[in-house]
């Protein structure tokens, strides 16, 4: 029985930090998918020879935002020219990432979100994400 206790107060441990550390990945990144942030700490943890891993990321704008403001941005903070889509507020590049550029990113006033999917060496199919999709999901997990 004893045990039993032990694992279970291991695990509700285990389940406060989760809720801490995703605490502290929204606080430091608020437009930016959770999952997104956990996943690239995990593969810089696991490789650390691969310092910025290729992702396909997907920043989505406010309405009314210039796309060619926005691209010329993304550029330089990306380095890589993403393609556009949903008249100018959807933005989808290849690229290698840091916490750093996804922090850059995060930042940029007129971006409300920012996704992405890990390729490692593949090419990117485009978008795979709409608009809000990282919230419903986390919204999900949260009932």
């Amino acid at each position: 029985m004893s045990e039993n206790k032990t694992q279970e107060s291991q695990l509700d441990e285990l389940r406060l930090q989760t809720q801490r550390l995703s605490e502290a990945y929204r606080k430091l990144f608020p437009k930016v998918d959770s999952a997104f942030v956990y996943d690239l700490i995990l593969r810089l943890e696991q490789n650390p020879n691969d310092s910025a891993p290729i992702y396909t990321v997907e920043v989505f704008t406010k309405e009314g935002t210039n796309p060619e403001k926005s691209k010329d941005h993304i550029v330089q903070t990306t380095g890589t020219v993403p393609s556009i889509y949903d008249n100018g507020t959807h933005y989808v590049s290849t690229h290698r990432i840091t916490l750093e550029i996804l922090k850059k990113l995060n930042d940029i006033d007129y971006v409300e979100e920012v996704m992405g999917d890990y390729t490692g060496s593949a090419s990117s199919l485009g978008p795979r994400h709409d608009r809000g999709d990282w919230k419903r999901i986390r919204n999900r997990s949260d009932k």
